[in-house]
């Protein structure tokens, strides 16, 4: 191989000592070094040939002995040019030492001889050769015929002294060297990156992990991989440059190399293994000039799919909840744990029940952690946070170019993302009708299409998915499709709302506790007891939101029990209606006193009642909080999306009541 060493390697093949010692007082020892040889015609071409395979980086050549290697080999040759002025020189030299001159010229008559020499008033015959036996002929003969001296080379030299008469050689000047010189620096620079990039290839391309196999434009064999010979399971090496055979001919590079079409992921049984094959043509000035073929093996891919999810998981697509950080001291909490253990081990579609705040995400990562899909990636996502266009491409991916904005090479949707793992759909029952339909298709055919795409991308991905809604009054009303239900509900979990599991509430303390470093003194018992008594309509949220805002603002004080009534009294509702009222009528708050003109409508359901109380409560935080939902959200501990809904809702039964009773 090449040598790659900082400095050049220059070979000089010449037929004289003179021009040898001509050209070496211009070589510069800090950037190359030169090696020479002297060498008749018909050794020249074997010389430099062997010269370059020992890895000299450039072989000058000069006269007839230069053209004749740099006709047969090309590159990396460089021929130190003979000027008019170098066969002046040597002219007038020779006119000093006989009357009668003979010059040889290799191949072809120099243009402008004969004015140079009628300039000179010399008489001189050309002798045009084209091999070392031309040239003795040549020579020869015209001695024979009166020449008395030969200007030349160093092998019409030897032929002139072997013949008895004079000679003189043809120095190269310094100006021609010079040139030369930097003809073959620039050569050797071209070739060393050559050579490096070509090296750097051949090692990428033998080291690679995927097989490589490549064949002319007649089908042959022309380069292969090692790992491609060891996926074949053949010796390869005795192919090379015939056509194409056996397993190899299984892969498709002649059809490929018929066509001119690219034949991509095709899946090839070759000796009981599976491989991925791409076929792709080389195309050179649009015409096809062979055939390239990457392969590996099927297990392969899986591999590569299980280091992606890993990586996806790292990034945090993971659970980070388990069932034993639920808090399940209570009877209905202890039952809820049992049985989600049993469902996570299933790969059945989970939906799960419960009003807002009661942790229902929370429930979905534990049952991810528990199933057998444990190492995959757990995705979530609210569907009740995104319009149905955005979350629509969320879900299911975008190709480049799908909709105005769309990112360059397209996004990988949340259902890919979660493949092998769990998707968690939360507020499944908040999705449009035309996104209802496309996540029945992808439940029922485990295979998601991206927007603006064609083609089919199968999944396995296992579906957790929450509601606050009654899915089945959902569905009764129409707003919800029947067959989308019973795919989702399979099995179903329902999470009780904290005011049904209030000896749980001390130990859902702890963590805000170990939060903010304090311990549970700062709670007395009567502290504990209104934490326990009160209704909590946003659940374990609601409640979260009272304790962190005492224990914030609790400072380095022990306990205050003023400042905690006090934030109670502030997430203190109205008296909720029970179901004794069904026999009684609602009690008002004295600090809630009812307007003449709803008392005009008021109603007398007890669902108009409980919505009459909903709307007095959510009035009155929105008046304390200057209107601003997002603080009224807050202080009653639910979420924005939820006070929407619940003033949408209790606004169109006012409305409704008032035009009836108009």
């Amino acid at each position: 191989m090449p040598s790659l060493s900082k400095k050049y390697r220059f070979a000089l093949v010449s037929h004289a000592a003179e021009v040898i010692n001509s050209v070496r007082p211009h070589i510069d020892p800090a950037r190359e070094d030169l090696f020479t040889t002297l060498v008749g015609l018909d050794d020249a071409v074997p010389t430099a040939r062997a010269l370059i395979r020992e890895g000299y980086d450039v072989v000058l050549g000069h006269g007839g002995t230069g053209g004749l290697i740099a006709r047969r080999i090309g590159q990396p040759v460089v021929n130190i040019p003979i000027t008019m002025l170098d066969i002046t020189n040597a002219l007038l030299t020779a006119a000093q030492e006989g009357r009668r001159m003979a010059i040889t010229s290799f191949a072809a008559g120099r243009e402008g001889f004969e004015i140079v020499t009628g300039i000179l008033g010399l008489d001189v015959r050309q002798i045009i050769f084209n091999s070392q036996r031309e040239l003795e002929d040549g020579v020869t003969a015209a001695v024979r015929e009166g020449v008395d001296i030969i200007v030349g080379g160093g092998v019409s030299r030897r032929i002139a002294d072997r013949l008895a008469v004079k000679s003189v050689i043809i120095n190269p000047g310094g100006q021609s060297i010079q040139e030369a010189l930097s003809q073959a620096r620039a050569l050797a620079a071209a070739r060393r990156r050559e050579i490096e990039h070509h090296e750097q290839l051949r090692t990428i391309l033998t080291i690679m992990d995927d097989g490589l196999i490549s064949v002319d434009a007649h089908g042959n064999l022309n380069f292969y991989n090692r790992m491609a010979e060891t996926l074949l399971g053949t010796g390869l090496a005795s192919h090379l440059g015939r056509p194409v055979s056996g397993p190899v001919e299984s892969l498709g590079l002649l059809e490929v190399l018929s066509s001119g079409a690219k034949k991509p992921n095709e899946i090839v049984r070759i000796n009981d293994n599976a491989l991925v094959v791409s076929c792709l043509p080389i195309l050179i000035d649009g015409r096809v000039n062979g055939a390239v073929g990457l392969f590996k093996e099927g297990r392969a891919i899986h591999d590569i799919d299980r280091k992606l999810r890993e990586r996806i998981h790292r990034q945090g697509f993971r659970a980070r909840y388990t069932m034993t950080d639920i808090v399940a001291a209570s009877p209905g909490m202890q039952k809820l744990i049992t049985r989600a253990e049993r469902y996570a081990q299933t790969e059945a579609a989970i939906l799960v029940n419960g009003e807002t705040g009661t942790g229902k995400e929370f429930l979905a990562h534990a049952l991810h952690t528990h199933s057998r899909r444990r190492q995959a990636p757990f995705v979530a996502v609210n569907c009740a946070a995104l319009p149905e266009t955005l979350l629509e491409s969320e879900l299911f991916g975008y190709e480049e170019g799908a909709f105005t904005g769309a990112k360059k090479g397209g996004k990988i949707g949340l259902f890919e993302l979660a493949n092998r793992g769990t998707i968690f759909l939360d507020e499944i029952g908040d999705i449009a009708a035309n996104l209802q339909v496309r996540l029945l298709r992808v439940l029922e055919s485990r295979e998601v299409m991206r927007v603006g795409g064609d083609r089919i991308v199968p999944v396995d991905v296992r579906v957790i998915s929450s509601t606050h809604k009654d899915l089945r009054a959902e569905v009764h009303a129409g707003r919800f499709r029947e067959d989308l239900y019973y795919r989702l509900a399979v099995l179903s979990l329902n999470i009780p709302p904290l005011r049904h599991r209030r000896q749980d509430i001390p130990d859902l303390l702890s963590p805000l506790l170990r939060r903010y470093g304090q311990t549970a003194d700062c709670f007395s018992a009567g502290m504990l007891s209104r934490l326990q008594s009160h209704a909590w309509p946003g659940n374990i949220r609601e409640m979260n939101s009272l304790v962190e805002s005492y224990l914030i603002l609790l400072d380095d004080r022990r306990r205050d029990e003023g400042l905690f009534n006090e934030l109670c009294d502030e997430h203190a509702p109205p008296p909720r209606p029970t179901t004794d009222l069904e026999t009684s009528p609602p009690v008002q708050a004295a600090s809630a006193p009812v307007p003449a003109a709803d008392k005009a409508m008021a109603p007398t359901s007890l669902r108009h009642q409980m919505e009459a109380c909903r709307y007095e409560i959510i009035q009155r935080t929105l008046a304390q909080c200057g209107q601003s939902k997002a603080r009224t959200a807050r202080r009653l501990g639910i979420s924005t999306n939820t006070l929407w809904r619940a003033l949408k809702r209790t606004r169109r039964i006012h409305t409704t009541d008032s035009e009836d009773l108009a």
